[in-house]
């Protein structure tokens, strides 16, 4: 708990730096954006208090409805909160620069788009389930390097059987 004020300081100095405004700060690429640290979804109300990561959340898809042009009267604020406390309750254990990624490629138009007025918080949210998929490829590429790179490493302070008898 302490490491995360230490490092990030208040919850309004981390809702700053993993601001929608900052997001492509973070999403350059997505494997260096699995690997980095940031707090989870469920961190984030251990430390600053239950509820935090729906209001982080609450902000970061204020910033992507008004992107995508949904306004107040398609998408009222109550329900882009209740969606923003489904997400939370549901992906707790996504990392805040996870969510960042997954804004910027829904904005792309990576897991399709909006085709009527009242199913917003479905799309969103199938498109939360496809990029959990692509997390798990990710997350299963980034342990195969891993371990590719252990072997590697293992490999450069080995010697052969023959070089070992040698010594002997």
């Amino acid at each position: 708990m302490t490491e995360i004020l230490t490092r990030y300081g208040s919850f309004t100095q981390l809702e700053n730096k993993f601001s929608y405004l900052n997001k492509n700060t973070f999403v350059q690429n997505p494997i260096d954006c699995f690997r980095r640290e940031s707090p989870t979804l469920v961190r984030l109300d251990v430390t600053y208090g239950r509820g935090s990561s729906a209001s982080w959340l609450f902000s970061i898809l204020q910033g992507m409805f008004v992107f995508l042009g949904v306004t107040d009267d398609r998408f009222s604020k109550e329900q882009v909160y209740n969606l923003a406390c489904n997400i939370a309750a549901n992906y707790k254990t996504l990392k805040v620069v996870e969510i960042l990624l997954f804004v910027s490629r829904f904005e792309s138009g990576k897991y399709g788009r909006f085709y009527g007025g009242d199913s917003y918080a479905l799309v969103l949210t199938e498109a939360m389930n496809k990029f959990m998929v692509e997390r798990e490829h990710y997350y299963a590429d980034i342990e195969r390097m891993e371990t590719e790179r252990r072997i590697e490493e293992g490999k450069r302070n080995t010697i052969s059987y023959a070089e070992y008898k040698k010594q002997k």
